[in-house]
């Protein structure tokens, strides 16, 4: 359930920059544009238009050769299968670089993204007779000519040959056709957990920053298959971490590709169906949780503001972040969470403080369960002591603000974070005989 901070000079400013560097450096020379409207916006346009009209030719029109032509019909018919708030593509550049093309997949998932978000397509393109067409197509490529992690490519509609969608109130659930059958069983539990985490915000949020606003929806994936896991929305493919359940992947919203500050538009959650959660008999449990967990993440995402350039050195502390989507994933199971804390705590070396951020992810099983507990712990006791009103705004206002933590402390509590955090641990004590 580890969140993933894509945070590495995020924002599509990033990507071109590197789109320039590779290409200048190795393949010099522009493609020269036509005289008139710029052809390729237009195509991208026509595109654009033929998803809205749900017109499979028009839509395969500047496509040319069987093998990419039947690859994006695939596309298409998933694409129709998702209700869009707005759906386009937008070309990066005036024109290509020797053949290439930077495209965006701008989109908004209804009910699900506070913002339109990108997904960054290279096309291999050629002039062709009368109007440019699209050779082949993929993710935008980084620096070393590997698929870019910050591409947000392939979404599941790239990926899948046939996707299954599922609809509820504030959640598009989705599976590859194969694994339907997951989808069908899990899809209302997920919906409950989507209106449990959201009804819960509802109740206690705080006032946010001007321009700022929670994800009012989610949209997750499910699969089986490990490598696959890892491959969505990640480019050529993220490093497998086994002690990883389920990951919310915050996405930047368009709009903010010239902005300093992180902006989300909108998160997309995948879930591995192969883990226990999903296999044992306690799977609504474990699928409510998971999902609930998850979903948190999601709430609090676009209220981030901080890029992140080495995991667990930014100023965000990570004890707040695992902390909340577990306090959300346990939220009104008060003997749950106990269970939790003390099975976490068993044969752990319990220091009395806070877990720090820059070894709050350790390959270790029980250290890092440890540290999802304890995170959770010192949020569910600043709940019981000061209303869960102040926990959220706590948890906002370090997500907007994360260098102001002792502060923020102090406004939730009253006290200093030393006075806080030593009342803490005597709880935690309390709460588990033996631990040290």
């Amino acid at each position: 359930m580890l969140l993933t901070v894509l945070g590495t000079f995020f924002g599509l400013l990033g990507l071109c920059v590197a789109f320039a560097v590779y290409h200048v450096a190795t393949r010099p020379g522009v493609t020269p544009l036509t005289p008139g409207p710029n052809p390729w916006q237009k195509l991208a346009d026509g595109m654009t238009t033929a998803l809205a009209a749900k017109d499979e030719d028009a839509f395969l029109k500047p496509f040319k050769g069987d093998d990419v032509k039947e690859k994006e019909r695939k596309v298409f018919r998933n694409l129709v299968k998702i209700p869009w708030e707005k759906a386009s593509w937008e070309t990066e550049f005036a024109a290509p670089l020797n053949g290439d093309m930077m495209v965006t997949f701008v989109h908004q998932v209804k009910g699900v993204d506070a913002k339109p978000v990108p997904e960054v397509y290279n096309w291999r393109v050629e002039p062709g007779q009368g109007a440019p067409v699209i050779t082949a197509v993929g993710g935008e490529k980084d620096i070393h000519g590997n698929t870019s992690n910050t591409s947000y490519y392939p979404a599941p509609w790239d990926f899948y040959d046939e996707l299954d969608v599922q609809n509820r109130d504030n959640l598009v659930a989705v599976a590859d056709k194969g694994q339907a059958g997951e989808l069908d069983r899990d899809v209302d539990v997920l919906a409950q957990a989507a209106k449990d985490d959201l009804d819960a915000w509802r109740k206690s949020a705080p006032t946010l920053p001007t321009g700022r606003q929670t994800a009012p929806g989610f949209f997750v994936v499910l699969e089986k298959n490990r490598d696959v896991y890892n491959k969505l929305y990640a480019g050529d493919g993220r490093k497998n971490d086994s002690l990883e359940a389920g990951v919310n992947m915050s996405i930047p919203a368009y709009d903010s590709k010239d902005s300093k500050e992180r902006d989300s538009g909108g998160s997309r959650i995948v879930m591995d169906t192969s883990e226990s959660r999903f296999t044992s008999s306690a799977w609504k449990e474990g699928v409510s949780e998971i999902g609930r967990h998850e979903m948190g993440h999601a709430i609090v995402a676009p209220l981030s503001t901080e890029q992140v350039l080495v995991q667990g050195l930014q100023d965000t502390q990570m004890w707040v972040i695992e902390g909340f989507a577990e306090y959300m994933a346990f939220r009104g199971k008060d003997d749950r969470a106990r269970a939790d804390l003390r099975a976490s705590l068993q044969g752990y070396n319990f220091d009395g403080k806070l877990p720090e951020s820059l070894d709050f992810y350790s390959s270790q099983a029980r250290a890092r369960s440890a540290h999802y507990a304890l995170g959770a712990s010192a949020l569910q006791y600043m709940g019981q002591k000061y209303g869960e009103a102040k926990v959220f705004a706590f948890v906002a206002a370090h997500y907007a603000n994360p260098k102001q933590y002792q502060q923020q402390i102090t406004d939730a509590t009253g006290l200093p974070l030393q006075q806080f955090e030593s009342d803490w641990a005597a709880h935690v004590r309390d709460a588990v005989p033996g631990a040290r």
